[in-house]
C-alpha cells in the first residue's frame, strides 16, 4: 500500500484595529469559478452554512436549474469534522486562531486540517518463460483508493465571523477537492500502468513477484505525490477585518507516506 498525506499549516497576522467585532464587514461573497464536478464535490463535502452559501452564489449567477443538477444524489466523499470547542458567539479571528493551533488533531504538523490518500494494488502473477527469461505481469490488476478529509467543523453565531468562517472553510474545501481529483486521475493512471506492467524476473515466487511489483508500485506512488505537492503551499483567508486579513490557513507541502506489501 502507498500513502500521501497533506496538511494545512496555520500562522496568524497581527490583529487588524477593531477587526472581527460587532458589524465589522467580512469577506466578499464566493466567486464561482470553477468546474462543476469540483462544484459538486465542494458543495456536499462543506457543512451546512458553507452549503448554503455557495448554493445562492450558484443560483444567483446560473439559476435554480443549476443547483438542482450540483445537488442531485451521486457517491460523495464524506468529510470528517473535528470539534472546535469555541463559544459560537465568538467574534475575534485571533482568538479563533490561536484555538485551531492550540486544539487541531493535527497541530504536531502545524494543521488544522488533513486529507490523506492511499493506494495499493492487487493482481496474482502470470508468467511466459523465453529462452530461460520469465517474463511476469500481473493478472487480474486491481488498484484500491482510500481518500479521507478531515477539517474543523464549527458554527458560529456572529453573523461577521459566519461569513469569515464560512469562506474560509469553502476555499480549503474547494484546494482538497483539488487532491481529490489529482488522486483519481491518478488512480487511473495506477490502473493503467499495473496493466501494462511486464517485468523479468529471477524465479516464480510469490515473493520475488511481489518485490517486484511494489519497487514499480513504490515509483508511481512518488509520482502521485509529486503531483500533489506541486499545488502546495495553499493558503485560505480567515477574513473578519473589514477587509483586512487576519489570519491565515496555510497548506504545507504533502508527505510521502509509507508503503507495504500489497494485498491479496
Amino acid at each position: 500500500m502507498g500513502s500521501t498525506f497533506t496538511r494545512i499549516g496555520t500562522r496568524e497576522r497581527s490583529p487588524h484595529p477593531g477587526g472581527g467585532h460587532g458589524g465589522a464587514s467580512c469577506a466578499p461573497a464566493f466567486q464561482i469559478a470553477a468546474n462543476p464536478a469540483t462544484i459538486q464535490t465542494l458543495l456536499r463535502g462543506a457543512d451546512a452554512g458553507t452549503r448554503e452559501r455557495l448554493a445562492r452564489a450558484i443560483q444567483q449567477r446560473h439559476g435554480n436549474a443549476a443547483v438542482q443538477r450540483l445537488l442531485a444524489p451521486a457517491a460523495t466523499l464524506p468529510v470528517q469534522r473535528w470539534a472546535v470547542g469555541l463559544p459560537a458567539a465568538t467574534t475575534d479571528c485571533g482568538r479563533v486562531v490561536s484555538y485551531l493551533d492550540a486544539n487541531s488533531p493535527h497541530r504536531a504538523s502545524s494543521g488544522w486540517a488533513k486529507t490523506s490518500v492511499r493506494f495499493s494494488w492487487g493482481g496474482s502473477p502470470a508468467y511466459s518463460e523465453s529462452d530461460g527469461v520469465i517474463t511476469a505481469t500481473v493478472s487480474g490488476p486491481t488498484v484500491t483508493k482510500t481518500v479521507s478529509v478531515d477539517m474543523p467543523g464549527w458554527a458560529p453565531t456572529d453573523p461577521a465571523m459566519s461569513q469569515a468562517w464560512g469562506a474560509m472553510s469553502g476555499t480549503l474545501r474547494a484546494h482538497e477537492t483539488r487532491h481529490e481529483v489529482i488522486a483519481t486521475e491518478w488512480e487511473a493512471t495506477l490502473t493503467a500502468r499495473l496493466s501494462g506492467l511486464s517485468l523479468t524476473v529471477g524465479d516464480r515466487k510469490l515473493t520475488t513477484f511481489n518485490a517486484a511489483v511494489q519497487s514499480e508500485w513504490n515509483a508511481w506512488l512518488a509520482e502521485h505525490q509529486a503531483a500533489q505537492t506541486a499545488i502546495d503551499p495553499f493558503t485560505a483567508i480567515l477574513d473578519c477585518s473589514g477587509g483586512e486579513p487576519e489570519a491565515e490557513a496555510e497548506e504545507a507541502p504533502g508527505v510521502e507516506g509509507e508503503t507495504a506489501a500489497p494485498e491479496g
